[in-house]
């Protein structure tokens, strides 16, 4: 394939090639041949949406003023091909004037778009009849566990069944709600009482409804008016379940909209004892944010909370990225093999990885994967490939 400098341009403006490819208003498979020498039946058509978006963009106008080149230049055979690998090195010029698009990398699939769809040519490309990413959970078989999901899955149990405090926080997409699920599923096959205040607007939790809840969910009980009342009924109340044999956990979800005096009054629930027995555990599920809530270094004012808190963090998929693909397609019957080849799921990981110092972390997060693994089905279908390589992941 002849590449041309549109491709170049665009990696050293740090613009996306999806993002623009949107922009312009064209088809994947129609501007992955366009980049790649093959231009469209309606050549002129297709250079003047590209003309439009990049006269708009004061970064690209600055890469080809630079170059004393113009627009008609940027469809010339690049002499030095874009490495596969290659990652967005930053034009100088977009410090200077900033960029419409924002900092896009076309190395990064964003985490918290919704699920991308496999188009209907695609699925009979690839002769499926459902697309293997609709999260359609009926069963805990249907659960796909990575190492770290199952980790954060006994970590929640234990939390339940020895009333500890924990807080569990990972991106959107991460796994969060399958995991607090499948939790469910088995909490309720041992009998341990889950309490899951019914509050739309997590920042309005308060000392009060929370002990509401608690005297709602384990009794048949009205609670009572007064906050001093209504605290010793739930005590009451929880001591003699306790007396029982009997568990409850209190699990709170997008925990990262908590404010200051819900997260300490949780922390007074989770002192509830009855001589050396606690009576109620407390999980906490939110979004990264959770974990700047409860850093004592930020606000000195949640360390007495923050130092009773086990925190764990969800992960990527990492080397189980694979596995997880295979396991979606074995759901609807199919090998995953028959449409990916095997180095397309490295080509993925690499998508799906950033840096902090040395240190590589894996951004596979099951929804990310969905949506890459989908755009790459729909644009290897697009394009007439027989499975889904190695080239089209990182074109995607």
């Amino acid at each position: 394939m002849a590449e041309i400098l549109l491709k170049r341009m665009l990696l050293e403006c740090g613009v996306g090639q999806m993002e623009f490819q949107n922009r312009i208003g064209w088809s994947h498979g129609t501007f992955f041949r366009a980049l790649n020498g093959r231009m469209p039946v309606h050549a002129e058509r297709f250079k003047k949406d590209v003309a439009r978006v990049v006269s708009r963009s004061s970064v690209m106008s600055a890469w080809l003023e630079d170059r004393n080149m113009v627009l008609d230049d940027i469809y010339r055979k690049d002499p030095k091909p874009v490495p596969l690998y290659q990652k967005p090195v930053g034009y100088k010029a977009s410090k200077k004037y900033g960029s419409p698009f924002g900092s896009a990398d076309p190395s990064i699939v964003e985490t918290h778009k919704e699920s991308e769809m496999i188009t209907p040519q695609a699925l009979k490309h690839w002769k499926l009849f459902r697309s293997p990413f609709i999260n359609d959970i009926t069963d805990p078989k249907d659960i796909f566990f990575s190492q770290d999901h199952h980790f954060i899955k006994e970590m929640m149990l234990d939390t339940a069944r020895h009333c500890g405090f924990t807080a569990v926080y990972g991106e959107v997409g991460s796994g969060k709600s399958v995991i607090r699920k499948a939790v469910f599923h088995e909490l309720k096959a041992e009998e341990i009482k889950v309490i899951y205040p019914a509050i739309l607007d997590n920042a309005r939790i308060t000392a009060s409804s929370l002990v509401d809840a608690i005297i709602m969910d384990i009794s048949e009980e009205n609670p009572r008016r007064a906050l001093e009342q209504k605290s010793r009924q739930a005590v009451k109340l929880l001591r003699n379940r306790a007396m029982s044999g009997m568990k409850q956990v209190l699990i709170i979800e997008e925990a990262h909209q908590l404010n200051l005096a819900a997260l300490k009054a949780l922390k007074r629930i989770y002192e509830l004892e009855d001589g050396f027995r606690r009576l109620i555990g407390i999980i906490l599920i939110g979004q990264p944010e959770l974990k700047h809530l409860l850093d004592e270094t930020l606000d000195q004012g949640i360390r007495e909370v923050a130092r009773r808190v086990t925190q764990a963090e969800i992960g990527g998929l990492g080397n189980d990225l694979g596995h997880y693909l295979t396991h979606k397609f074995n759901r609807i019957t199919r090998r995953v093999d028959e449409i990916f080849n095997g180095d397309s799921f490295a080509a993925m990981q690499k998508r799906l990885q950033d840096k902090a110092g040395r240190k590589i972390i894996s951004k596979a997060y099951p929804l990310s994967v969905n949506n890459l693994a989908a755009n790459a089905m729909n644009l290897a279908a697009e394009t007439g490939e027989s499975k889904v390589t190695e080239e089209v992941v990182m074109e995607v």
